[in-house]
């Protein structure tokens, strides 16, 4: 490009504006109309309350396999020697 092209601005009319500015405002409108559409949608859907339910039911038996292994751990105490049975019994 030269140095001396010469760029001219495009005037635009009074009436060009006003449909450029309905044009982008029905577009705005659309999209917020799809926006909220999808949000009612989502917000209606049955997945985040299985998703949920789901993370409740696992919390619960998260809880519970903690209690079983923190009772089996309670239970697992070391007897002393003495107390196991002696394998040199004689049959008398």
């Amino acid at each position: 490009m030269s140095k001396n092209t010469n760029f001219r601005r495009h005037k635009m009319g009074g009436q060009d504006t006003e449909e450029l500015k309905n044009f982008w405002e029905k577009v705005i409108e659309e999209q917020t109309k799809q926006r909220e559409g999808e949000e009612s949608r989502l917000s209606k859907s049955a997945l985040n309350k299985l998703r949920h339910e789901w993370t409740l039911q696992l919390e619960g038996r998260a809880r519970q396999v903690q209690a079983h292994t923190k009772t089996q751990k309670g239970q697992m105490t070391l007897l002393p020697i003495e107390a196991l049975p002696s394998s040199d019994k004689t049959a008398g």
